[in-house]
This record gives C-alpha cells, structure tokens and sequence, in this order.
C-alpha cells in the first residue's frame, strides 16, 4: 500500500466522524431550540378553558365568578351588563344584590404565567387606561357624577355627603339619584366602579337609559331580602370552594408548563 492509500484511509474515518458529530450537534440544537421555543410560547390553558375569558377570548384580566359560577374579565362583564339586562352572559340568571367576586390569587398566577406574554401586557395596560378615565379623582358636597344603580342603569346622581377614613381621605359618600325619591340615595366606597365622572357613561347612546326600560326595569332593589341572602351566601360558600379548587388546578398548569 503507497503512502496516498494510506493517507486515504486514515481521512475517511476523520470525515465519517466529523459527519456523525455534524448531525449529532444540529440534533442537540434542534432539540434545545424547540426547549426554549416552548418555553416562550404563550401559557394558555388548553386543558381548562374556564381560564379564558369566554367574552374577549384572551387571558383574564381583573377576574371576577359570578354567584353562578362563570368567570369573565372584570371589564367584559361589566361592558357587557351595561348593554343589556342585568343577566349573567352565559346562562342568562338575572342577577340580585352582589353578583360577582374577584379572585386576587387567580390573577396573581395568572400574572405569573403570562409574565413574556406582550399580549397580555397590552391589555393590561388598556384595563389601567380605561380605570384612570372612569375614577372619579376628588369629591365635594353637591358634586354632580354617575352613579351605577342596582339593575345596572347609569344615573346622574349628585354627592350629598363625605365620609372620611385614615388620614382624613375620602372613605364614602352619600350619594343622591337626581329626579329619584331620596329613599333611594346610596351610601357606597369612593373607589367603587359604580361611581364615574359626570357624562362619561351617562351621555352614552349605547348603554341602557331609563327612557328606554320598562316597568320592571324601573323596580329597584337596594336590599335583598332575607330569605334571598340565605340563597346569596350559600351560593358564596360553594363559589369560594370552586374557586380553591380552580386556583390549585391552575398552580399545577403552571408547574407543568415549567417543568
């Protein structure tokens, strides 16, 4: 054997070697590319759709369980009930006396969960615009604002008292219903959603406006009764389980979406 032959042989394995290694590493990225392609992928529950908000079809923000259990973007429903009757959007149950509670810890993993998300952080900073446009900042004796009645009609409504809290803030205020009998007026917190500035939701052409209701629309109800609030924390109790046991399904997707 010359010494080209030789020289032959001793490359072809060096060049068997390096196309084996060559194949090897593009397997090894391609592998950790799909690793971290996974990993920056949107977190949305496939597994649980109650997780996504069945108005907006997004990630919650701001969730809230109605008392007949289903769950929407606090905005969604309230955008919702502002254009029709005052009725749950999925089963249609007319809602009475407080009819929805958020959920703090849900919104704290959900939080986690979409932390690389931009859509959700996009829609995040919407919900932060569209609080800052419907708070009303200061308050003074015969202020005139829009107060949310309790069938979920905007009124114009005008302060007739301040309560103060801790250091001296405005805590609540008395508020009177213009053109209503003043067993109506309403003590409620200052940061509470059903209070807006004057004209922002009451000059609005597309919500619901007392013109437009009929009798029963008409017939407030400040107070359940109390065979309604046995029903009312009843319906709570079986509410705060569902959502303990959605809160620790959701902790585990999240767990396995790490993992």
């Amino acid at each position: 054997m010359n010494t080209i032959d030789e020289l032959r042989k001793a490359k072809f394995p060096q060049k068997l070697e390096q196309f084996v290694l060559k194949k090897r590493r593009a397997k090894t990225k391609l592998n950790e590319y799909q690793i971290r392609k996974q990993k920056q992928q949107i977190y949305i529950p496939q597994a649980n759709k109650e997780q996504i908000c069945t108005l907006c079809q997004s990630i919650y923000v701001d969730y809230v369980t109605t008392i007949c259990e289903h769950s929407f973007c606090q905005k969604c429903l309230l955008e919702h009930l502002l254009k029709c009757r005052k009725k749950c959007p999925t089963c249609k149950r007319e809602f009475k006396g407080d009819f929805a509670f958020p959920c703090l810890s849900i919104d704290h993993w959900i939080g986690i969960a979409q932390k690389n998300n931009i859509d959700y952080e996009l829609k995040l900073k919407e919900i932060d615009l569209w609080k800052e446009k419907g708070k009303v900042k200061e308050f003074t004796i015969g202020m005139k604002l829009d107060i949310l009645d309790t069938v979920f009609i905007w009124c114009e409504g005008e302060v007739q008292e301040i309560r103060y809290g801790k250091n001296d803030q405005p805590k609540q205020v008395l508020v009177h219903y213009l053109g209503w009998n003043k067993v109506y007026d309403e003590l409620i917190d200052v940061d509470s959603f059903r209070l807006a500035p004057q004209g922002t939701n009451t000059k609005q052409k597309n919500v619901l406006q007392y013109q437009q209701s009929n009798v029963e629309t008409l017939q407030r109800s400040l107070n359940l009764r109390e065979n309604g609030n046995q029903e009312i924390r009843s319906l709570r109790n079986q509410l705060l389980m569902r959502l303990a046991g959605q809160l620790s399904s959701l902790r585990n997707d999240i767990s396995n979406n790490q993992n």
